[in-house]
């Protein structure tokens, strides 16, 4: 599959220089939709849209605001980095500039490559920022599951009646953070069948959904709902302790087609044991497509361990 290009929104009052930056930008490659022409318009696109980079101009003539206050606007609604090409630089522009934490700051005129090594450098900078989010909300999710185990242990003997109701709300709890701290769409985990059937699939046990997921109807999974295994590869390689990760379309026929009915596009999954057993696999899982980053399979795998420390 190809991997998507970078899109780039331009915001800017000028039309021939909008025009002018969309036409170089679309050059590099970049997916360069319709310029913003004003603040209105800008929010309005970067909502829709969600961009990977806005180039933002600071003079806005006729908006509310200008592209500082526009810049901080969309700060306060969604993660997305700026480059601002002006053609200010005076000391009172820079002091409102830093308040934006910009990636960038270009002044007009400039070059081509100025430009292009301005965007690819706040790209990159904005991938990272992403990933080390990403990581300490995981870090956090996986210290609530390390605390929660621990206070179960101190909390609630095995033979208590309410251990059962306790174990559960727990491990759903657990889902619960992890899954938002990788913005999946849903966490499940499957058992083994037991018996005979053990070899073949297996069941849904506890079932975590993102809420705006469930509203828009877009993951139909269901607890203990089955699963059955079309080939003794995907079975051997959770037994031998590896994860799957990736868009469903690459897996087996009938594996795929469990997962795309059920409107999930991309897996990541991991295996779950048991007194060295394989016990079960949990699997976190987005309707688009998406890359699992190997830091991020890293802290799952984390968080699979204390999920089968649990289980035990």
């Amino acid at each position: 599959m190809d991997e998507k290009m970078p899109s780039i929104l331009i915001v800017e009052d000028e039309l021939i220089v909008a025009e002018n930056l969309r036409m170089v930008l679309a050059g590099m490659g970049y997916n360069v939709p319709e310029p913003a022409g004003g603040s209105s318009e800008a929010l309005e696109k970067a909502v829709a849209l969600c961009p990977d980079l806005i180039l933002m101009d600071i003079v806005l003539e006729g908006s509310p605001m200008d592209g500082i206050g526009t810049a901080k606007k969309i700060g306060q609604m969604m993660d997305v980095p700026v480059i601002f090409v002006t053609a200010y630089s005076d000391k009172k522009t820079l002091a409102r500039v830093k308040g934006t934490e910009p990636y960038a700051y270009i002044l007009k005129p400039f070059n081509e490559r100025e430009l292009a090594f301005a965007i690819e450098l706040a790209l990159h900078r904005s991938r990272l920022d992403k990933e080390i989010k990403k990581h300490d909300t995981l870090l956090l999710a996986i210290s609530f599951a390390i605390e929660w185990f621990l206070r179960r242990h101190a909390s609630v003997p095995s033979h208590d009646p309410r251990y059962e109701k306790n174990l559960s709300a727990g491990i759903m709890e657990i889902l619960e953070h992890i899954g938002f701290a990788v913005h999946a769409a849903s966490v499940c985990i499957f058992r083994m069948n037991p018996g005979r059937e053990g070899r073949d699939g297996a069941t849904v046990q506890y079932l975590w959904v993102d809420p705006g997921v469930t509203a828009g109807g877009k993951v139909s999974l269901t607890n203990a709902e089955s699963f059955t295994f079309t080939t003794l590869l995907w079975r051997s390689l959770l037994g031998s302790g590896n994860s799957i990760a990736g868009d469903v379309q690459k897996l087996p026929s009938g594996e795929c087609r469990f997962f795309e009915e059920r409107g999930i596009t991309s897996i990541a999954v991991l295996p779950l044991f048991r007194k060295d057993a394989l016990w079960g696999f949990v699997g976190f899982s987005d309707t688009v497509h998406r890359d699992w980053s190997e830091s991020e399979m890293e802290a799952l795998q984390i968080a699979g361990n204390l999920i089968g420390a649990v289980l035990e």
